[in-house]
């Protein structure tokens, strides 16, 4: 035990083990990447050293810098991080060598949407008021940029549910096998949130303008109103509003050859998830 409690100098050689590598780098392998440290300390902490290899991190983003085609570690910029590693009862008296090199190759990163894919149907009088979309709705794909210039999505597994009639959450898996093996993707799955609720159906009396019409023109129009119903949902019913909507006849399409105008709702509110207007012609009479 005495002899346990004494301190002793010696040297032990680390594992390299980096962290923080930016996504598009990839590190080529090499053994030869290890650090030899001159330590003080007690023979309980060097009995840990002797079980098995130990091992020290180094930050690849803030301690390794570019230098012609190789990215070089050296002590004088990554000492801190290292000797941080260490417990107050270690003194580390040297490291060797004081600079490491490593080879590294560069590939493409992109960015693609993640498109759920869904086979959902909902019980009579429910539904989801906005489009459903994964969380997270894109994801990062990393490879040669000759394979990711040729993907510009990826599906999710496919989610079968039947007669949903109320919110729920799960997590659905990226087909990742339709990808090429040299793509490396770090997201493997994402969420999907469906807020199924009541819906209802609502008609509202919306006026007609008709717009771009020439200044020497004067345009009379039947009907000067038209019906218009909206699906949406029971909890947002009281907030539809008749300010939130506007119909247009745009006079610039009108034709010699017709007497009417085609009614267009250019103005609605988010709230709504589908609508109908109840007229499809407009009729018009021009007077110069």
């Amino acid at each position: 035990m005495a002899r346990l409690s004494a301190s002793y100098t010696n040297t032990v050689k680390f594992n390299v083990a980096l962290k923080n590598i930016p996504d598009e780098m990839i590190v080529l392998n090499d053994s030869s990447n290890t650090l030899n440290f001159t330590m003080t300390t007690d023979g309980f902490e060097w009995m840990k050293y002797y079980i098995k290899t130990p091992s020290v991190e180094i930050d690849f983003k803030n301690e390794v810098k570019k230098a012609d085609s190789l990215y070089v570690w050296s002590l004088s910029r990554g000492y801190a991080g290292i000797n941080g590693q260490f417990n107050k009862d270690i003194v580390v008296k040297t490291i060797n060598p004081d600079t490491l090199l490593f080879k590294v190759d560069i590939n493409a990163v992109k960015t693609i949407p993640v498109i759920p894919n869904l086979n959902i149907s909902y019980s009579p009088g429910y539904n989801v008021l906005n489009a459903i979309v994964a969380v997270p709705d894109s994801i990062k794909i990393i490879g040669p940029e000759s394979l990711l210039s040729k993907i510009n999505s990826i599906e999710t597994k496919v989610l079968n549910r039947n007669a949903v009639n109320k919110p729920f959450s799960t997590q659905l898996a990226l087909k990742l096998e339709t990808l090429d093996s040299q793509i490396n993707v770090k997201t493997k799955t994402v969420s999907i949130n469906i807020k199924a609720e009541k819906f209802t159906e609502g008609t509202l009396s919306l006026p007609i303008n008709i717009i771009n019409v020439p200044n020497n023109v004067k345009v009379n129009y039947f009907p000067k109103t038209i019906n218009l119903s909206y699906y949406t949902s029971l909890e947002s019913y009281n907030t539809i509003d008749i300010n939130d909507f506007e119909v247009v006849c745009d006079f610039k399409e009108h034709n010699s050859k017709s007497s009417y105008l085609t009614p267009k709702l250019i103005k609605s509110p988010k709230a709504i998830k589908t609508f109908r207007l109840h007229e499809q012609k407009i009729e018009y009479i021009i007077s110069e």
